[in-house]
Protein backbone atom coordinates (compact mmCIF):
# COMPACT_ATOMS: atom_id res chain seq x y z
CA UNK A 1 0.00 0.00 0.00
CA UNK A 2 1.21 3.61 -0.68
CA UNK A 3 0.26 5.99 2.08
CA UNK A 4 1.01 10.08 1.45
CA UNK A 5 1.49 11.88 4.22
CA UNK A 6 1.08 15.75 4.20
CA UNK A 7 1.63 18.45 7.35
CA UNK A 8 2.52 22.36 7.65
CA UNK A 9 5.78 22.91 8.10
CA UNK A 10 5.91 23.35 11.83
CA UNK A 11 7.81 20.73 14.53
CA UNK A 12 5.16 20.45 16.41
CA UNK A 13 2.41 19.48 13.40
CA UNK A 14 5.03 17.58 11.96
CA UNK A 15 6.80 15.49 14.79
CA UNK A 16 3.11 14.28 16.36
CA UNK A 17 2.79 12.01 12.91
CA UNK A 18 6.05 10.60 12.50
CA UNK A 19 5.79 7.07 14.96
CA UNK A 20 2.72 6.13 12.42
CA UNK A 21 4.82 7.03 8.97
CA UNK A 22 7.32 4.72 10.58
CA UNK A 23 4.95 2.13 11.79
CA UNK A 24 3.64 1.91 7.75
CA UNK A 25 7.15 1.72 7.04
CA UNK A 26 8.14 -0.99 9.25
CA UNK A 27 4.89 -2.49 7.93
CA UNK A 28 6.22 -3.13 4.60
CA UNK A 29 4.45 -0.04 3.06
CA UNK A 30 5.47 2.55 0.74
CA UNK A 31 5.52 6.19 2.55
CA UNK A 32 5.70 9.71 1.22
CA UNK A 33 5.36 12.89 3.09
CA UNK A 34 4.64 16.29 1.44
CA UNK A 35 5.19 19.65 3.57
CA UNK A 36 6.89 22.88 3.27
CA UNK A 37 10.57 22.40 1.98
CA UNK A 38 11.98 24.08 5.14
CA UNK A 39 10.10 21.19 7.13
CA UNK A 40 11.77 17.86 5.07
CA UNK A 41 14.92 17.67 6.69
CA UNK A 42 12.82 16.87 10.12
CA UNK A 43 10.81 14.07 8.06
CA UNK A 44 13.99 12.75 6.18
CA UNK A 45 15.83 12.90 9.55
CA UNK A 46 13.36 9.96 10.87
CA UNK A 47 13.87 8.03 7.80
CA UNK A 48 10.98 8.60 5.57
CA UNK A 49 11.19 10.35 2.18
CA UNK A 50 9.98 13.42 1.74
CA UNK A 51 8.73 15.78 -1.01
CA UNK A 52 8.42 19.87 -0.46
CA UNK A 53 5.12 21.03 -1.37
CA UNK A 54 3.33 24.18 -0.63
CA UNK A 55 4.31 27.51 -0.06
CA UNK A 56 8.43 27.59 1.16
CA UNK A 57 10.88 30.02 2.52
CA UNK A 58 10.36 33.98 2.35
CA UNK A 59 7.19 33.17 1.03
CA UNK A 60 5.91 31.01 3.71
CA UNK A 61 7.27 33.32 6.27
CA UNK A 62 5.87 36.52 4.80
CA UNK A 63 2.41 34.48 4.69
CA UNK A 64 2.71 33.79 8.35
CA UNK A 65 4.13 37.22 9.21
CA UNK A 66 1.25 38.81 7.30
CA UNK A 67 -1.19 36.97 9.61
CA UNK A 68 0.55 37.44 12.77
CA UNK A 69 0.92 40.99 12.25
CA UNK A 70 -2.66 40.92 13.33
CA UNK A 71 -2.61 39.02 15.81
CA UNK A 72 -0.69 40.75 17.61
CA UNK A 73 -3.85 43.05 19.21
CA UNK A 74 -5.85 39.77 19.97
CA UNK A 75 -5.87 38.68 23.37
CA UNK A 76 -3.78 35.68 23.63
CA UNK A 77 -6.69 33.20 24.29
CA UNK A 78 -8.24 34.98 21.30
CA UNK A 79 -5.76 34.12 19.05
CA UNK A 80 -6.65 30.32 17.55
CA UNK A 81 -9.40 31.05 16.45
CA UNK A 82 -8.09 34.21 14.72
CA UNK A 83 -5.05 32.85 13.01
CA UNK A 84 -6.43 29.47 12.06
CA UNK A 85 -8.52 30.50 9.44
CA UNK A 86 -6.74 33.01 8.26
CA UNK A 87 -3.30 31.12 8.11
CA UNK A 88 -3.73 27.41 8.15
CA UNK A 89 -6.65 28.16 5.81
CA UNK A 90 -6.78 31.39 3.13
CA UNK A 91 -2.80 31.92 3.31
CA UNK A 92 -1.64 27.82 3.26
CA UNK A 93 -4.08 25.88 2.00
CA UNK A 94 -4.33 26.82 -1.89
CA UNK A 95 -0.71 27.10 -2.44
CA UNK A 96 -0.56 23.28 -0.90
CA UNK A 97 -3.75 22.15 -3.21
CA UNK A 98 -1.42 22.44 -6.16
CA UNK A 99 1.32 20.88 -5.33
CA UNK A 100 -0.44 18.14 -3.39
CA UNK A 101 -2.72 17.18 -6.18
CA UNK A 102 0.34 16.80 -7.99
CA UNK A 103 2.25 14.75 -6.22
CA UNK A 104 -1.10 12.26 -6.13
CA UNK A 105 -1.73 12.46 -9.85
CA UNK A 106 2.06 11.13 -10.38
CA UNK A 107 2.55 9.23 -6.85
CA UNK A 108 -0.56 7.14 -6.93
CA UNK A 109 -1.30 6.77 -3.36
CA UNK A 110 -3.65 4.52 -1.42
CA UNK A 111 -4.31 6.69 1.82
CA UNK A 112 -3.93 10.35 2.75
CA UNK A 113 -2.94 10.93 5.88
CA UNK A 114 -3.26 14.88 6.56
CA UNK A 115 -2.27 16.82 9.95
CA UNK A 116 -4.61 18.66 11.29
CA UNK A 117 -3.84 22.23 10.18
CA UNK A 118 -2.97 21.08 6.56
CA UNK A 119 -6.18 21.28 4.75
CA UNK A 120 -5.21 20.94 1.01
CA UNK A 121 -5.41 17.09 1.25
CA UNK A 122 -9.34 16.68 2.24
CA UNK A 123 -9.94 18.60 -1.28
CA UNK A 124 -7.33 16.49 -2.55
CA UNK A 125 -8.86 13.44 -1.32
CA UNK A 126 -12.54 14.38 -3.34
CA UNK A 127 -11.11 15.48 -6.22
CA UNK A 128 -8.90 12.01 -6.19
CA UNK A 129 -11.29 9.84 -4.97
CA UNK A 130 -8.97 8.56 -2.16
CA UNK A 131 -9.42 7.87 1.22
CA UNK A 132 -8.33 10.79 3.96
CA UNK A 133 -7.74 10.26 7.20
CA UNK A 134 -6.91 13.62 9.72
CA UNK A 135 -4.27 13.17 12.07
CA UNK A 136 -4.67 15.37 15.35
CA UNK A 137 -1.57 17.31 17.14
CA UNK A 138 -3.10 17.69 20.38
CA UNK A 139 -6.68 18.53 21.43
CA UNK A 140 -9.09 18.73 18.27
CA UNK A 141 -9.40 21.86 16.59
CA UNK A 142 -12.91 23.59 17.71
CA UNK A 143 -15.71 23.08 15.05
CA UNK A 144 -16.31 27.12 15.30
CA UNK A 145 -12.54 27.54 13.90
CA UNK A 146 -13.39 25.28 11.45
CA UNK A 147 -16.69 26.58 10.22
CA UNK A 148 -14.54 30.17 9.84
CA UNK A 149 -12.12 27.86 8.11
CA UNK A 150 -14.56 26.46 6.09
CA UNK A 151 -16.34 29.82 4.68
CA UNK A 152 -12.99 30.95 3.76
CA UNK A 153 -12.10 28.42 1.29
CA UNK A 154 -15.49 27.91 0.19
CA UNK A 155 -14.58 29.93 -3.06
CA UNK A 156 -11.22 27.50 -3.49
CA UNK A 157 -13.52 24.27 -3.27
CA UNK A 158 -15.68 25.92 -5.73
CA UNK A 159 -13.10 26.58 -8.79
CA UNK A 160 -12.66 22.83 -8.66
CA UNK A 161 -16.43 22.34 -8.80
CA UNK A 162 -17.05 20.92 -5.51
CA UNK A 163 -18.69 22.46 -2.04
CA UNK A 164 -16.55 22.30 0.65
CA UNK A 165 -18.18 20.20 3.40
CA UNK A 166 -18.78 20.47 7.39
CA UNK A 167 -15.40 20.49 9.17
CA UNK A 168 -13.63 21.76 5.62
CA UNK A 169 -13.28 17.80 4.69
CA UNK A 170 -11.70 16.95 7.72
CA UNK A 171 -12.87 13.75 9.63
CA UNK A 172 -13.50 12.53 5.84
CA UNK A 173 -12.47 8.78 6.36
CA UNK A 174 -11.58 8.95 10.22
CA UNK A 175 -9.69 11.14 13.14
CA UNK A 176 -6.63 9.75 14.76
CA UNK A 177 -6.70 11.57 18.17
CA UNK A 178 -3.75 11.40 20.22
CA UNK A 179 -5.10 13.66 23.25
CA UNK A 180 -5.66 11.14 26.49
CA UNK A 181 -9.35 11.63 27.55
CA UNK A 182 -7.89 13.23 31.32
CA UNK A 183 -6.49 16.04 29.38
CA UNK A 184 -9.40 16.96 26.54
CA UNK A 185 -10.91 19.67 26.62
CA UNK A 186 -12.97 19.77 23.02
CA UNK A 187 -15.79 17.02 22.92
CA UNK A 188 -14.97 14.96 19.89
CA UNK A 189 -19.02 13.78 19.78
CA UNK A 190 -19.99 15.85 16.43
CA UNK A 191 -16.00 13.66 14.67
CA UNK A 192 -16.95 10.06 13.06
CA UNK A 193 -14.60 7.61 13.59
CA UNK A 194 -12.36 8.65 16.09
CA UNK A 195 -9.45 6.37 16.91
CA UNK A 196 -7.23 6.76 19.60
CA UNK A 197 -3.62 6.72 18.96
CA UNK A 198 -0.51 7.20 21.22
CA UNK A 199 1.04 10.40 21.34
CA UNK A 200 4.78 8.41 21.51
CA UNK A 201 6.67 5.40 21.17
CA UNK A 202 6.54 4.66 24.73
CA UNK A 203 5.00 5.47 27.73
CA UNK A 204 5.13 4.97 31.78
CA UNK A 205 6.39 7.08 34.18
CA UNK A 206 10.20 7.37 34.70
CA UNK A 207 11.94 6.51 38.18
CA UNK A 208 12.91 9.84 39.82
CA UNK A 209 16.37 11.66 39.19
CA UNK A 210 19.02 11.34 42.01
CA UNK A 211 18.97 14.95 41.95
CA UNK A 212 15.74 16.54 40.47
CA UNK A 213 16.19 18.36 36.98
CA UNK A 214 13.73 21.00 35.69
CA UNK A 215 13.50 20.84 31.97
CA UNK A 216 12.66 24.43 30.23
CA UNK A 217 11.40 25.22 26.77
CA UNK A 218 8.89 27.71 25.06
CA UNK A 219 8.74 25.44 21.93
CA UNK A 220 10.43 26.97 18.26
CA UNK A 221 7.41 29.78 17.77
CA UNK A 222 7.00 31.27 21.27
CA UNK A 223 10.92 31.16 22.66
CA UNK A 224 11.27 34.68 22.60
CA UNK A 225 14.47 35.34 24.67
CA UNK A 226 12.79 38.41 26.81
CA UNK A 227 9.92 35.85 27.98
CA UNK A 228 12.51 32.98 28.18
CA UNK A 229 15.18 34.81 30.38
CA UNK A 230 12.47 35.62 32.83
CA UNK A 231 11.03 32.03 33.13
CA UNK A 232 14.65 30.73 33.73
CA UNK A 233 14.99 33.25 36.27
CA UNK A 234 12.51 31.78 38.25
CA UNK A 235 13.55 28.54 37.91
CA UNK A 236 17.14 28.78 38.02
CA UNK A 237 16.58 30.74 42.08
CA UNK A 238 15.80 26.80 42.75
CA UNK A 239 18.36 24.59 44.41
CA UNK A 240 17.41 21.82 41.12
CA UNK A 241 19.61 21.26 38.12
CA UNK A 242 18.12 22.92 35.29
CA UNK A 243 18.02 22.14 31.30
CA UNK A 244 17.04 24.76 28.99
CA UNK A 245 16.24 24.20 25.54
CA UNK A 246 16.09 27.46 23.43
CA UNK A 247 14.92 25.89 20.32
CA UNK A 248 17.36 26.30 17.13
CA UNK A 249 16.53 29.49 15.90
CA UNK A 250 17.41 31.26 19.82
CA UNK A 251 20.95 31.42 20.15
CA UNK A 252 21.42 30.12 24.06
CA UNK A 253 23.55 32.69 24.78
CA UNK A 254 20.80 35.39 24.27
CA UNK A 255 19.71 34.14 27.35
CA UNK A 256 22.85 35.84 29.47
CA UNK A 257 25.66 34.06 31.64
CA UNK A 258 23.84 31.28 33.76
CA UNK A 259 25.17 29.49 37.17
CA UNK A 260 26.85 26.59 36.96
CA UNK A 261 23.61 24.41 37.30
CA UNK A 262 22.24 25.98 34.68
CA UNK A 263 22.39 24.34 31.22
CA UNK A 264 21.22 26.13 28.05
CA UNK A 265 21.26 24.28 24.62
CA UNK A 266 20.01 25.21 21.28
CA UNK A 267 18.45 21.87 20.90
CA UNK A 268 18.07 19.10 23.28
CA UNK A 269 16.78 15.15 22.35
CA UNK A 270 13.30 15.70 23.83
CA UNK A 271 11.88 12.31 24.49
CA UNK A 272 15.42 11.25 26.52
CA UNK A 273 14.85 14.53 28.08
CA UNK A 274 11.61 13.50 29.58
CA UNK A 275 12.69 10.07 30.78
CA UNK A 276 15.29 11.52 33.42
CA UNK A 277 13.92 15.01 34.59
CA UNK A 278 11.58 15.77 37.65
CA UNK A 279 9.64 18.27 36.14
CA UNK A 280 8.73 20.66 33.12
CA UNK A 281 7.92 24.09 32.57
CA UNK A 282 7.22 25.47 28.76
CA UNK A 283 4.36 26.59 26.64
CA UNK A 284 2.29 24.13 26.70
CA UNK A 285 2.75 22.92 23.27
CA UNK A 286 1.13 20.17 22.40
CA UNK A 287 4.02 17.82 22.15
CA UNK A 288 5.81 18.74 24.69
CA UNK A 289 2.46 18.72 27.22
CA UNK A 290 1.77 15.29 26.11
CA UNK A 291 5.40 13.99 26.28
CA UNK A 292 5.78 15.26 29.64
CA UNK A 293 2.82 13.64 30.78
CA UNK A 294 3.33 10.16 28.67
CA UNK A 295 6.83 9.98 31.59
CA UNK A 296 4.18 11.13 34.16
CA UNK A 297 5.62 14.20 34.85
CA UNK A 298 3.89 17.05 36.88
CA UNK A 299 4.11 20.17 34.49
CA UNK A 300 4.07 24.41 34.88
CA UNK A 301 2.24 25.51 31.61
CA UNK A 302 2.73 28.93 30.12
CA UNK A 303 0.56 29.11 27.52
CA UNK A 304 1.08 32.07 24.90
CA UNK A 305 -0.98 31.27 21.76
CA UNK A 306 -3.26 28.55 19.84
CA UNK A 307 -3.44 25.24 21.66
CA UNK A 308 -1.17 25.70 24.61
CA UNK A 309 -4.59 27.08 25.97
CA UNK A 310 -6.50 24.30 25.59
CA UNK A 311 -3.51 22.38 26.63
CA UNK A 312 -2.56 24.25 29.74
CA UNK A 313 -6.88 24.18 30.82
CA UNK A 314 -6.76 20.20 30.29
CA UNK A 315 -3.56 19.81 32.62
CA UNK A 316 -4.64 21.39 35.23
CA UNK A 317 -8.69 20.43 35.06
CA UNK A 318 -6.62 16.83 35.41
CA UNK A 319 -4.61 18.19 38.24
CA UNK A 320 -1.38 17.10 36.49
CA UNK A 321 -0.33 20.58 35.79
CA UNK A 322 -0.36 24.03 37.53
CA UNK A 323 -0.57 27.43 34.67
CA UNK A 324 0.18 30.95 34.37
CA UNK A 325 -1.29 33.14 32.12
CA UNK A 326 0.29 35.64 29.22
CA UNK A 327 0.47 38.48 32.21
CA UNK A 328 1.08 36.51 35.37
CA UNK A 329 4.03 35.40 33.99
CA UNK A 330 7.18 36.31 36.21
CA UNK A 331 10.73 34.83 37.83
CA UNK A 332 8.80 34.68 41.35
CA UNK A 333 5.59 33.46 40.18
CA UNK A 334 7.31 30.87 37.91
CA UNK A 335 9.67 29.88 40.90
CA UNK A 336 6.77 29.54 43.61
CA UNK A 337 4.71 27.32 40.85
CA UNK A 338 8.03 25.19 40.38
CA UNK A 339 8.62 24.52 43.67
CA UNK A 340 4.98 23.32 44.09
CA UNK A 341 5.94 20.73 41.04
CA UNK A 342 8.39 19.63 43.51
CA UNK A 343 6.37 19.39 46.72
CA UNK A 344 2.76 18.38 45.72
CA UNK A 345 2.83 14.94 45.69
CA UNK A 346 -1.04 15.10 44.29
CA UNK A 347 0.03 16.59 41.19
CA UNK A 348 2.81 13.86 40.73
CA UNK A 349 0.49 11.19 40.97
CA UNK A 350 -2.06 12.87 38.96
CA UNK A 351 0.17 12.76 36.86
CA UNK A 352 0.49 9.39 36.96
CA UNK A 353 -2.22 8.52 36.39
CA UNK A 354 -2.65 10.29 32.64
CA UNK A 355 0.47 8.67 32.46
CA UNK A 356 -1.40 5.19 32.88
CA UNK A 357 -3.69 6.27 30.40
CA UNK A 358 -1.42 7.25 27.75
CA UNK A 359 0.34 3.62 27.51
CA UNK A 360 -2.84 2.27 27.45
CA UNK A 361 -3.87 3.64 24.21
CA UNK A 362 -3.33 1.92 20.83
CA UNK A 363 0.03 2.09 19.67
CA UNK A 364 1.32 3.75 15.82
CA UNK A 365 1.83 0.33 14.67
CA UNK A 366 -1.44 -1.12 15.58
CA UNK A 367 -3.46 2.08 13.96
CA UNK A 368 -1.47 1.57 11.30
CA UNK A 369 -2.61 -1.98 10.83
CA UNK A 370 -6.31 -1.06 11.07
CA UNK A 371 -5.91 1.57 8.16
CA UNK A 372 -4.15 -0.41 6.15
CA UNK A 373 -6.73 -3.42 6.20
CA UNK A 374 -9.55 -0.84 6.01
CA UNK A 375 -8.23 1.07 3.17
CA UNK A 376 -7.92 -2.11 0.91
Amino acid sequence: MRVLFSSTSGHGHVLPMVPLARAFRAAGHDVLWATAAQATPLVTAAGIEAVAAGAHGEQESALRRAVLRQAAAVPGEGRARFVFPRMFGEALTPLMVDDLLGIAETWRPDLLVHEHAELAAPLVAELSGLPSVTHSFGTPIPPPILDDTRERLAELWRTHGLEVPAYVGCYRDGYLDICPPAVQTVPVDHIPGVRPLRPVAEAGAAPPPAEPLVYVTLGTVQNRPELLREVVAGVAALPVQVLVATGPAVEPASLGEQSAHVRVESWVDQPAVLTRCTAVVSHGGSGTFLGALARGLPQLCLPQAADQFRNAEGGTRAGAALALGPGEVSAPSVRAAVTRLLEDPELRRRARQVSDEIAAMPAAEEVAALLAEHSH
